[in-house]
């Protein structure tokens, strides 16, 4: 058999090799491949002198090169040694069973195989074994008991440790240590701490601790040291630093566990440094975002939320997305929907909306939400970018006024080419007509047609009127005194005759710049649309007040009238739109009034609540001296 086993690892070496360095590799799970590679090849070679002359010194002499090779423990070296050449065993028996027929008898082969290892095993063994214990007799016999209880053996990535007498000279350096510090076993056994590691002096409260543990029996912990290690290397170890006692529990000496935690702390800084560009980036953004966990319930809340929706991020947080959409079914139905697409299809992009604000406020967002998938593709939650678009929407409103008003400027221009001059002819032929009659009856009638000839040029005339330029007389005006012109003109209107008008004028405001009969026009047409409103009310009032502010000066009309409904207020500005009884109204006095007031850099609003009342605010620039 011992024939058999030296030709088998000649002829198949390579094969055998590799097979066996893959086997050795979970003996030693940290070791690089070539240094793998060169033990099994060493363990090849006692085990071929070994069969080849059966010689205890050989084997010793093999052993010994491999421990001081390979920087293998002593204490531990015997067993694993031992191991790595018993695993050979069913390597080579293989290896022979595929060289002889299917009737070789396997069970048989490998008894004598193991009959031929006994005496290798039992003399590493032994010899080395005994050379350990002594090894460890050397030591003062109060350190035998750690070796014992195996706290040397120590051997994780990234933790190390070594043991000190009580003169601070090393008996122990586990293996984890070599690449912590870059110094071997056989370099630091037997030398003093502050040859082999200077820097420890310079670390005092490392090198306190470890002689309180010396010289008071202390034990400590210290987290993040830094040390430079060669010329650029740093590592951040944390240190557990304990004494030896002997039976009396005095200190012998101290162990120190060294944990390297460089990659560690360097891998928190980069993620916190990854949370902070995050949270930047969240909170610079000048759209609102918002965190969603599958439940749609808030988890993160930016800056720009908080100034968009009113609420800052502790009252939200934990709270449903309905929080800020609007209470009305359709605005509930449509937030379920998206719900339900964003979990479907996985985003919603660009969709205009609504939203609630903290104080009540509706506004008009553009939302895009996609949705948060795990690493298995399960939905976990979503983000939500929304984009206030309620100025870009009021804009767009008044774009559509301007385009209406734009028609109705070319509309006007058509009228007053085509209706204007039948009407001259019309209203030529009614004067002659008057002249040749006698008939009082047919005089009137006459008459008649010739005031709605009237009312119709005043009609094309007001159109004409703003489909080109204003050019009227523009004065710096009181707007008091306004108001009184209006009121001595609107007091002898029937529709007011019997309606209280009440004025609260502030007497210091300043100047506008204006056009006075145009302004006078303005504010009689909403003082007579206003007793229009009062018409069916018992002790009607309409009440004036003027005030100013830092830049503009306000005019308000006030009634206790009709009101106006509320899905009607957005379009009682355009022209030929009116909320007033069939024949009652044309829908032009009030686009005038707006287009009047706009051009003086002015603008007016409403504020109106069906059934109750109906407010007009006036806002003119102040006038101011260029300077």
């Amino acid at each position: 058999m011992t024939r058999e086993i030296l030709h088998i690892l000649e002829i198949k070496e390579p094969e055998i090799i590799a097979e066996w360095e893959t086997r050795v590799k979970q003996l030693f799970p940290n070791w690089e491949e070539e240094r793998l590679r060169r033990l099994v090849y060493a363990l090849k070679e006692l085990l071929v002198d070994y069969l080849a002359e059966f010689d205890v010194e050989v084997i010793i002499k093999h052993v010994e090169k491999i421990i001081n090779t390979f920087y293998l423990a002593l204490n531990e070296a015997p067993k694993l040694i031992v191991n790595s050449l018993l695993v050979s065993r069913y390597i080579i028996l293989s290896f022979i069973a595929k060289e002889h027929s299917q009737n070789y008898n396997s069970l048989n082969a490998f008894g004598q195989i193991n009959d031929l290892y006994e005496p290798l095993i039992q003399t590493i063994s032994v010899q080395f074994k005994a050379r350990s214990a002594a090894k460890v007799e050397q030591l003062p016999k109060n350190y035998t008991r750690a070796l014992e209880k195996g706290m040397l053996s120590l051997d994780f990535a990234g933790v190390g440790l070594f043991m000190l007498d009580k003169n601070l000279n090393f008996i122990h350096w586990s293996a984890g240590l070599d690449k912590m510090y870059h110094i071997t076993t056989r370099e630091a056994l037997g030398q003093n701490l502050l040859t082999i590691l200077p820097f420890f002096k310079k670390e005092k409260k490392l090198y306190i601790a470890i002689m309180q543990a010396v010289e008071e029996n202390r034990e400590a912990d210290l987290f993040e040291v830094k040390h430079k290690i060669g010329k650029r290397e740093e590592r951040i170890i944390n240190y557990k630093i304990a004494p030896l006692r002997d039976e009396n529990d005095r200190p012998i000496g101290v162990s120190v566990l060294s944990h390297d935690v460089t990659e560690h702390i360097k891998g928190q800084l980069t993620l916190k440094r990854y949370e902070q560009y995050f949270e930047n980036i969240l909170n610079d953004a000048a759209d609102a975002i918002i965190i969603l966990n599958e439940n749609d319930r808030i988890v993160m809340w930016n800056n720009a939320a908080e100034l968009l929706y009113g609420w800052p991020e502790e009252e939200v947080i934990g709270k449903t997305i309905s929080l800020i959409v609007p209470d009305d079914p359709q605005s509930q139905e449509e937030i379920e929907n998206i719900n339900q697409i964003v979990r479907e299809k996985g985003f919603v992009r660009n969709l205009r909306s609504h939203r609630l604000t903290r104080d009540g406020r509706k506004i008009v967002i553009d939302i895009s939400r996609t949705a948060i998938l795990n690493d298995r593709g399960e939905y976990i939650g979503s983000s939500v970018i929304a984009r206030d678009m309620t100025q870009q929407e009021q804009l767009r409103q008044q774009l559509i006024q301007s385009e209406k008003l734009s028609a109705v400027g070319t509309l006007a221009a058509g009228i007053a080419h085509e209706v204007g001059s039948p009407l001259n002819s019309i209203s030529s032929l009614t004067q002659l007509l008057s002249f040749k009659v006698d008939d009082e009856d047919v005089k009137d009638k006459i008459t008649l047609i010739r005031q709605n000839i009237d009312r119709i040029s005043r009609t094309v005339k007001t159109l004409v009127d703003f489909s080109k330029p204003i050019a009227h007389n523009v004065e710096m005006i009181y707007l008091n005194s306004v108001i009184e012109h209006v009121i001595r003109i609107i007091k002898y209107d029937k529709r007011l005759k019997h309606q209280n008008i009440e004025t609260v004028l502030e007497p210091k405001i300043p100047l506008v710049t204006a056009s006075f009969d145009q302004v006078l026009q303005v504010f009689i047409n909403i003082c007579l649309n206003a007793a229009d409103a009062m018409e069916n009310v018992q002790n009607g009032t309409l009440i004036i007040k003027t005030w100013f502010d830092a830049e503009k000066v306000y005019t308000s009309i006030t009634d206790n009238g009709s009101g106006i409904p509320e899905d009607k207020i957005a379009h009682i500005f355009e022209p030929f739109y009116t909320t007033k009884a069939k024949g009652k109204g044309t829908g032009l006095g009030l686009w005038v009034s707006y287009n009047i007031i706009s051009s003086f850099n002015g603008t007016i609003s409403v504020d109106s609540r069906q059934g109750e009342y109906s407010t007009f605010t006036i806002a003119l620039p102040q006038y101011k001296k260029d300077k």
